[in-house]
C-alpha cells in the first residue's frame, strides 16, 4: 500500500513541475526577440532544435515580429544559434531556467541568440604595410 502512495505522490509532484516554456530567439545582442510559448506537455518530447525550427517557421506574425524574424535570418547567414553561450544540443528543459511572473506563476524561460561573427576583429596584414 505504501508503494502505491509513493508512486501517486511522485506523479503529482511531476505534474506540478510541468510548466509552460517561453522560448525567445534573439537576433544578435538585441533587447528583444521572437517569442514562442509552449504549453506544458507540448514540448517535453521535442529537441530544442525542433522547437527553434518550429518558431522560425511561424506564420501570421505582427509587423514587429516580421522585422525581428528578418533580423534573426540575417544573423544566421554565416552565424549560429547559441543558448547560454553553448551550442544548441539536447532538449529545452536541460537549458531552461525556472522563472516566476509577478503574479507568482512559474514557467521555464529559454533565451536563444542568433549570432553572426563580428567583422573586423582579425589582424589585417595589408593595413600595417
Amino acid at each position: 500500500m505504501m508503494d502505491v502512495q509513493l508512486q501517486e505522490a511522485a506523479k503529482v509532484e511531476q505534474r506540478e513541475q510541468l510548466r509552460p516554456l517561453v522560448l525567445e530567439i534573439i537576433p544578435g545582442h538585441a533587447a528583444e526577440g521572437l517569442i514562442e510559448l509552449y504549453e506544458p506537455g507540448s514540448y517535453e518530447d521535442k529537441s530544442l532544435r525542433d522547437l527553434i525550427d518550429s518558431a522560425l517557421k511561424k506564420r501570421n506574425l505582427t509587423i514587429e515580429e516580421q522585422l525581428i524574424l528578418e533580423d534573426i535570418h540575417r544573423q544566421l547567414e554565416g552565424g549560429k544559434l547559441l543558448c547560454r553561450g553553448e551550442d544548441i544540443v539536447g532538449n529545452a528543459l536541460q537549458l531552461a531556467a525556472s522563472e516566476r511572473t509577478e503574479a507568482g506563476e512559474e514557467y521555464y524561460y529559454l533565451p536563444v541568440h542568433a549570432i553572426r561573427p563580428q567583422e573586423g576583429g582579425l589582424f589585417r596584414q595589408e593595413l600595417c604595410e
